[in-house]
Formats: C-alpha cells, structure tokens, sequence
C-alpha cells in the first residue's frame, strides 16, 4: 500500500513555504526600508519601486515554496524550527537571487 503524499498534503506544503518564505522576505524589505528612508541619506536617494517589492516578494516565496518541498517530510507534524527555516529560506533564497543577478546580469541604466 502506497503511504505517500495526498495532493490536499501537497498543497498545504506549498501554500506554508510560500507564506513563510514570503514573511521572510517581508522581514528583509524591512531592514532595506529602513536603510533607503534612513534620514541621514538624501531623500532623492531613497529609490523604492513597486514591481521591485512584488518581485522580491515573488521570489521569497518561490524560496520558501522549494525549501518546503525539499524539507518537509511528515506534513502532519511541522516544528518550530522547520517554520524558521522557511523563513530563513525566504530571507537567504531572495538575497542570494539578487546577488546572483547582480553579478550576472548587466546592468542598464
């Protein structure tokens, strides 16, 4: 007898890695808002995009979504620790995309 994941089991792994992932990365644009709007930095210097926020929030996600899937096991029993370390993927998997881009894609003005 096959014991392996239900499709409703599935879906409740993904939809938890995304939330997370994405809390993670809400966390991060945190910080970055805090430095862009710091007072000290000229205000013309404070460059917040919104296609930048949803991208950024769509790849946090997307982070938290794949840590999920290849971390979760036992979708009845989910851990405290297992929680932080979407968050952490959602955090990390956004910051190391965007370093990646950075030093792979060129940049235009």
């Amino acid at each position: 007898m096959d014991t392996g994941i239900s499709a409703d089991q599935w879906l409740f792994i993904l939809s938890l890695g995304a939330l997370a992932g994405g809390l993670g990365q809400v966390l991060r644009m945190v910080i970055g808002l805090k430095k862009a709007l710091d007072p000290v930095k000229d205000p013309k210097d404070a460059d917040i995009s919104t296609k930048r926020i949803v991208i950024s929030l769509l790849v946090g996600a997307s982070a938290g979504a794949l840590a999920a899937i290849l971390t979760i096991q036992e979708p009845t029993v989910i851990s405290y620790q297992t929680i932080l370390g979407l968050l952490a993927a959602g955090y990390a998997g956004a910051d190391f995309i965007e370093g990646a881009m950075k030093k792979f894609v060129p940049q235009t003005s």
